[in-house]
Order: C-alpha cells, then structure tokens, then sequence
C-alpha cells in the first residue's frame, strides 16, 4: 500500500485484504456509560444484551462468520458520572492530588465492575465461548473485542491500576493476555511503538479503529467537540490544538493525545455540577420517590444543560399546588445555587472554558450573588441555561463540508480504501451518504447510543426511551467464482430498536 505523504500513516487493526480471509463480521456500538450507580442507573438490563446475542449468533451462524470484531466506541464507563468526586471533595480535573485520585478512581471502576453490571462484564467475557457454543462454527479464529477511547473515560488513563483492573476483571484479558503486536499497534497509534512494550504496563484504549478489510474507521468523536477535548497552546517547541483544527494525527502524538486525556470543560459539568448535585439533594429527599427518580434520571437529558431546567420546572410546578412541599423546593433551590456558584468559581472552570464563555461566566457569578439578596437566583439560573442552549446549541447535523474532513475521506489517507466513517458521542443516531469519492460510494454513521434517554413531548411532559443501535459490516467470500472486487461481498447496515417506557410516566 502506497501512503501519500510521509508521516500520514493510521494505525490499522487489520491490515489484511488477502481474498481468502475467511468471513468476518464487525459490529458496532457507543457511549454504554456503565456508572457506579452512585448518581442514577441508566442503562439496559441484561436482558437486552441476551437479546442482543441471539441476534448476533444467529447471523454468525447463516453467515459462517470466523472472525468477530466487537467496537464499543467510547464511554463504556462512565468515570465522571459519579458522587465519588464531591463526597471526597477531590475532582477529576485535580490530578495532581495523586493518591487521592487514584483511590476514587479505582472505587468507581471496582464499582461499576464488580456491583452495578457484573452481569453485562460476565456477558463480554464469556461472549466467545458462547458464540462457539450456540453456533455450528466451531472453529471460530477470534472474538476481538475493542474499547475505544471517550470523554467519560479517560480518568482509567491516568491510574494503570485501575486500567490493569478494567481489562482483567472487565474484559477478562490480563496484561500478558496482550500480544506484542497489539502493543505496538496502539503504542504506534500514539507516537511510540515502544510505549507499551512493558508486560507490566497496560495499553492505553485505542483512539480509533481503522480495518481496510471492512473499509471501516471509527473514533469517539469528542476530537469534534470543542466542550469535551481540551484547548492546547502551543509552547516550548511543541504546537496547539483546538477543536476548530480537526483531525490532526500527527500533531495530537507530538501532545502525546492531551487534548483528549486531560481534563475538559466537559468534566466540570457533568462531575462539577450535575454529579455534584444529584449528590447533594438526592440524600435529603429520599422520601420523596418522584423528586429522586427525576434526580436520578437527569443524566439522561441531552444537552446536559436541560438537566437542570428540568429540575427547575418542577420546583415551579410544586409550587403551584396546594400542598406544596417548601422543604423539598428549598433544598433543590439551595444546592442548585451552591453547586453553580462553586462551579463559577473553580479555576478551572475558567481555564477549560473559551474566553468568551468565562467572560460570561465571570459576570454570571457577580449576577447571582446579587440576585440572591432579592430571591431572584432561580430565575437568573433559568434564563442563565436558557441562554446557554440557544447560542451554544448542540448541532447534530453534519454538513458535508465537515465530513470531508473525517479520515476515512480525507484525500491523504485515500489509498486505505475506507468507504465508512463511524463515530458515537452524540447520543444522537445518524446516516449521511456523502458523495466524496467517485466510483465509491461513501457512509458517515453516528452510532447515537445504546442506553436509556429522556426526551420532551411536544408542548410539555417527557417520555422515557431506550435507543438501541448497532452497525454491522459483513466481509464475506462469495459462494460463486465471479468478477466482482477480491470475489467478496461487503455489505453494511444498522439494527434499531427504539422501545418506549412506561415505568415513570405517573412523573410525566
């Protein structure tokens, strides 16, 4: 394979389009945010997943797939969504307060492993044997299973405990389970073959996939997002980086990938704020089963910003009626305030925020403290929110200018032959068919998410809706001898089930 330009290279997992590999499957999928549970559970039951697998087996056996690739692109767990950082007052922006860190990250990991989703992790490690059990192929080559790197995860990044711990008791793959191709795979994808070469050090999760054989690349995608990737300034030889850059490989290796495993504006949100107070509300109303299921449900609010005026229109809703519990209404009120205003006065807020934004929020702070002498904060709060989602909105569009721009259809990396572009973050499902390169056809997939959300009815109220999406790439040996490329089929296409919920409509 003949590269462009030096130095423009990709990391693939599967170099191999050798016309006798035996058929394979690739299925993706994102943004499962296993929690501890310390915040509010949001995610599929068991059930689902066996549902899942029987779909999954059924086609490994009429396909007489060999080789399964399994994608699970990005936030897999959830390490920020968690009461972990303010019960201990420490948060995931203050790294340096090392030992502290450490122990909550490894709780909430030992957490989210060992208590809250033992069984989903027990399905991942015995997904394998099962698949040769349950199938007629009992020469299945391999079961790869492959954790790419998001925004809620990174912290894992940073504590090689906690990571060794992940991916013995999570995936069930010890550090001398790693070969050393694997190794050098992803110490490549990071600037060094050598970075992983130690048995005793765990890789870090790939930051992207990229396999010719099933012309497919796939990353998170929170290098798109200026709100969960980090702003870098250039200094000290080395460049900078922001969103508004877009996908620059060779740059993010000279930052040995900081943009994205440093601390974000993001983290302040959803650990500084929403974290924060669910924590400290949730505690002093459990009582009240309406007030804390909608606590524990505000991590399903996309933008997270409507989280709290979620929360907000309750208070105004309970205030109406007759029997109005002030007590209730006075703690929300009071934590909300607490956990903004702390919000507001975190360095770091400022730092992780564009300039324009901690100007605003500098003057949002000054504004509050004086609303609060005339009981005003809550409104100033509301409109504060309201504000934020109207010119800070989250576009879930994706123009073709844009797409572009994503690796599988950059001109430099062309001779890979990648027809799909994956990614997940959004939350939000989406296909787009781009006509980028004549003569083949190209595909940019969002993989939206595979968890519960809450969504608002028309006029007012919200429905409870799980989204369930995964993307299947078939690469298959023809069963005729006949003309067509290498003699295979390719053939790729999503699977949807939306289900609807009426378990907490009484709170609608």
């Amino acid at each position: 394979m003949t590269k462009n330009i030096e130095q423009k290279e990709l990391e693939l997992f599967n170099d191999s389009c050798e016309p006798n590999r035996p058929n394979r499957l690739c299925v993706s999928l994102s943004d499962i945010h296993l929690t501890d549970g310390t915040v509010g559970l949001q995610n599929l039951s068991i059930e689902e997943w066996n549902s899942f697998y029987t779909g999954l087996s059924a086609l490994c056996n009429e396909k007489n797939i060999k080789e399964v690739s399994f994608i699970l692109d990005g936030d897999v767990v959830d390490m920020l969504r968690s009461s972990r950082w303010a019960e201990n007052n420490i948060y995931p922006w203050e790294r340096e307060r090392i030992e502290d860190f450490s122990r909550i990250v490894n709780k909430i990991i030992h957490d989210i492993v060992d208590k809250e989703h033992v069984e989903f992790f027990t399905w991942l490690k015995e997904l394998k044997c099962n698949l040769v059990r349950d199938t007629n192929i009992n020469d299945i080559k391999d079961v790869n299973i492959v954790v790419i790197l998001g925004n809620h995860d990174k912290e894992l990044l940073c504590d090689q405990e906690a990571l060794s711990y992940f991916y013995k008791e999570g995936l069930g793959k010890s550090l001398d389970n790693f070969s050393d191709a694997e190794r050098a795979w992803i110490g490549r994808m990071y600037g060094d073959e050598k970075m992983f070469a130690d048995k005793q050090t765990a890789p870090f999760f790939p930051f992207y996939y990229a396999d010719r054989g099933f012309r497919f690349f796939t990353t998170h995608g929170q290098w798109r997002d200026d709100t969960n990737s980090r702003k870098i300034y250039a200094k000290s030889g080395l460049p900078g980086w922001t969103a508004k850059d877009g996908w620059q490989n060779e740059v993010w290796q000279q930052l040995n990938f900081s943009p994205f495993i440093e601390p974000c504006f993001g983290d302040t949100i959803a650990a500084g704020v929403l974290s924060t107070f669910i924590y400290k509300t949730k505690s002093k109303l459990e009582k009240n089963k309406r007030l804390t299921t909608i606590l524990s449900e505000l991590d399903l609010y996309r933008p997270t910003y409507k989280a709290l005026t979620r929360i907000i229109d309750e208070t105004k809703s309970m205030r109406s009626k007759d029997d109005c519990d002030h007590d209730a209404i006075r703690i929300i009120e009071e934590a909300m305030y607490i956990c903004i205003v702390q919000w507001l006065s975190w360095n770091f807020t400022h730092e992780s925020s564009s300039t324009w934004k901690s100007i605003v929020f500098r003057a949002l702070k000054f504004i509050l403290k004086i609303a609060k002498l005339v009981n005003l904060e809550m409104k100033v709060i509301y409109y504060f929110i309201k504000t934020m989602i109207k010119i800070d909105p989250s576009d879930y569009d994706v123009k073709l200018k844009e797409m572009k721009k994503f690796p599988a259809f950059m001109d430099v990396y062309k001779d890979y032959g990648f027809q799909i572009h994956g990614e997940g973050h959004t939350h939000h499902p989406l296909e787009e068919e781009p006509n980028i390169r004549k003569g083949r056809p190209t595909t940019y997939i969002n993989f939206g998410t595979w968890r519960d959300q809450i969504l608002g009815r028309k006029n007012t109220g919200y429905r409870r809706r799980s989204v369930l999406r995964a993307f299947y790439i078939l690469d298959l040996k023809n069963k005729e001898v006949c003309k067509s490329e290498d003699d295979r089929s390719f053939k790729y296409y999503t699977s949807d089930i939306i289900k609807w919920s009426n378990k907490a409509d009484s709170l609608t």
